[in-house]
């Protein structure tokens, strides 16, 4: 999977926003806000990590040890971006 082209993530003032560039600033409106997790989530799927990869990673960087939590929540993270046209 794998964040589309066109979309930027951008810090500003200690929150983390996702927006819409060049041609798909007409179709996608508005921004999304992410917290630490869904910033951490969407940097693994701008570097075309699937499922599988982002549940290890977090598990292991946050210290993890329920994986039907992560594995719902890393669904739920990817089944929203997905619903908006934000994944390839």
């Amino acid at each position: 999977m794998k964040i589309r082209e066109g979309f930027i993530l951008r810090d500003v003032a200690g929150k983390t926003f996702v927006v819409a560039t060049g041609e798909l600033s007409k179709s996608f409106k508005g921004m999304i806000t992410l917290n630490e997790t869904g910033k951490y989530i969407w940097k693994l799927l701008e570097n075309g990590a699937e499922k599988e990869e982002i549940v290890e990673a977090i598990m292991k960087d946050y210290d993890v040890q329920d994986r039907a939590l992560v594995e719902n929540d890393v669904n739920v993270f990817i089944e929203k971006l997905a619903g908006d046209n934000i994944l390839e």
